[in-house]
């Protein structure tokens, strides 16, 4: 029966998530919004997902159209005309029920956190990236899966602030000249679509040659960029640790009597400011499709 094929299971799945996402935004409708903020982002138009961000402009809606907002992000898991679909839709804000409310709500958003990660499972288990695409994009068309993995957030307690900032860090991760090395052997055998085989064995070749060149202890760091993205500091009254962050994809839930002071996210770049710079990794890339640097310590 086709109930069993990975496409069924996969679309079963959806159905189950769709369902109790709509339970969600009929339940919150129904509660005493104490608070409610949140900051649309303009949409990443499709082929500048790999764009360098320069500036965004950040919109703010309160109250009940904060929240009609919030359960329309909830349940926006598919891509839009005109819009990338290798860039998230994101939807940063917070809104606060009263404490009584977690009660209610903490049940429902676990079982919606679990169908997320049933779905992911699923996804997972079809093999590599290939098969992923096929088995989702067969099985739901438009959707966009990262949409559909991100979970809900709900927090319960009494908050001192949150304040809404911007990230744009880089990730740095430390290796080995013979990591580096093992890396490039096992790269021979993803050949990039526009390149053939001589073309890329030779290249490898290349650039294992120049990493046999350095010292044998040699450090090496792989420097990449992060997308900029939005994200909450939460620092709490009476807790330990006080302070907390997350990012801030979809809006948060809180239930708390108590309300925090807020920082409300600001268009990007926040101000003009200075580019931090790590002098121990710099010049010229290595390799610089690995955004491998030689670590002068």
């Amino acid at each position: 029966m086709d109930t069993f094929t990975p496409a069924a299971a996969l679309r079963q799945q959806m159905a189950l998530l769709e369902e109790a996402l709509a339970r969600l935004a009929s339940r919150l409708a129904r509660l005493d919004l104490q608070e409610a903020h949140v900051y649309p982002l303009p949409a990443v138009a499709q082929g500048e997902e790999h764009e360098p961000i320069e500036a965004i402009e950040v919109g703010h809606l309160q109250g009940d159209a904060a929240l009609a907002a919030t359960l329309a992000a909830f349940q926006d898991h598919s891509a839009r005309p005109g819009c990338s679909t290798k860039a998230t839709h994101r939807l940063p804000g917070w809104l606060r029920f009263p404490a009584a409310c977690a009660a209610d709500l903490a049940p429902l958003i676990e079982e919606i956190n679990g169908h997320k990660l049933a779905f992911k499972a699923l996804v997972q288990a079809a093999g590599g990236r290939d098969e992923k695409f096929e088995l989702v994009h067969g099985a739901l068309p438009g959707v966009i899966t990262l949409q559909v993995y991100r979970k809900l957030t709900w927090l319960q307690g009494a908050l001192h602030s949150l304040g809404f900032t911007w990230a744009d860090k880089q990730s740095i991760s430390r290796l080995s000249r013979e990591q580096v090395l093992e890396m490039l052997e096992r790269s021979r055998r993803y050949i990039p679509a526009l390149s053939d085989n001589e073309e890329w064995s030779k290249m490898v070749d290349q650039e294992v040659y120049d990493i046999r060149r350095l010292p044998a202890d040699a450090q090496l760091r792989i420097r990449r960029p992060v997308k900029t993205h939005p994200m909450i500091n939460l620092l709490w009254q009476d807790r330990e640790p006080r302070k907390q962050q997350l990012k801030a994809s979809l809006p948060l839930l809180l239930c708390s009597d108590t309300s925090p002071s807020v920082t409300h996210l600001g268009h990007y770049p926040p101000k003009l400011r200075q580019a931090r710079r790590d002098r121990k990794i710099g010049g010229e890339p290595i390799i610089e499709r690995l955004h491998l640097y030689l670590y002068q310590g």
